[in-house]
């Protein structure tokens, strides 16, 4: 692992931040007339950027440079709700199929005769 890189602790699995570096370098390859700009809507960024791995780290994604995009908070939300998060789900789903894994019974309401 790198210098400055750390692992934070989820739920049942270790997600791995950019190390400090690598976005200083993000940051400075956002930067158009010194104004950090978005990588998927171009837009300026109002207040503070968000840094987001292209690959997810939970797909293999790596923590460097050419995995890290610097995003403003609208885009990085959409990204991970509308592209990360089922693909993730998916990969998840067909790992614990492959596992023989079922999740729990669920019980059906029992209907109440009179």
């Amino acid at each position: 692992m790198a210098d400055a890189e750390f692992n934070i602790q989820g739920d049942d699995e270790m997600r791995v931040e950019f190390a400090a570096r690598v976005k200083l370098k993000a940051y400075v390859r956002s930067l158009i007339n010194d104004k950090p700009h978005c990588e998927l809507c171009k837009l300026p960024i109002l207040g503070v950027p968000e840094y987001d791995h292209r690959k997810a780290d939970g797909l293999g994604g790596e923590a460097t440079l050419e995995n890290c995009a610097v995003l403003c908070g609208k885009c990085h939300r959409r990204k991970t709700h509308e592209e990360d998060r089922p693909i993730m789900a998916k990969a998840d789903r067909q790992f614990k199929a492959k596992a023989g894994i079922k999740g729990p019974k669920r019980k059906w309401p029992k209907r109440k005769f009179a």
